[in-house]
């Protein structure tokens, strides 16, 4: 019984975490797509090139929010650990943005002649679940040891 319910509390932190990312993925496209937008629009730069510093940004606007809220219960430790932190976000989002999501938006614009905004949102959506995993299992992985520290804790917090 008590595994069960240690099981039934990771799911419903997952969830509730997945939540969170989903939240602060959407700040990013709002990041995103403004850039992208004001970039290509009244800067006069070609789509392409605004999309890739576009996502830049979105990259950076997600991984502080996701460090100081989604993961807020998982602080980087020191200085190091969170560069660490933020090169394998940044590598995960790298590969999801640039492959998923630029990937998608030049596939559909040109091959598909869909409008480049309406691609860019359909190649960030397609990426989000991808980017989920790579952070929740690979960047903010919590160590053995600060698991079993966690789990004491909650079992002495429901005695």
């Amino acid at each position: 019984m008590k595994r069960l319910n240690n099981c039934s509390s990771v799911f419903k932190q997952t969830i509730l975490r997945a939540f969170k990312f989903s939240s602060v993925g959407f700040s990013g496209v709002i990041v995103n797509t403004g850039i992208l937008y004001l970039l290509t629009e009244h800067c006069g730069l070609d789509y392409r090139i605004s999309s890739l510093l576009a996502i830049e940004l979105s990259i950076i606007n997600n991984f502080i929010w996701n460090s100081l809220w989604t993961w807020s219960d998982n602080k980087a430790t020191s200085n190091r650990n969170l560069s660490k932190r933020f090169i394998k976000f940044h590598i995960s989002s790298v590969f999801t943005a640039f492959v998923v999501n630029y990937g998608s938006l030049i596939l559909l614009t040109e091959l598909f002649h869909i409008q480049y905004q309406i691609s860019n949102l359909i190649g960030i959506a397609l990426g989000s679940l991808l980017n989920f995993f790579f952070s929740h299992f690979w960047v903010f992985r919590r160590k053995k040891k600060d698991c079993r520290l966690q789990q004491k804790r909650n079992c002495l917090m429901s005695k």
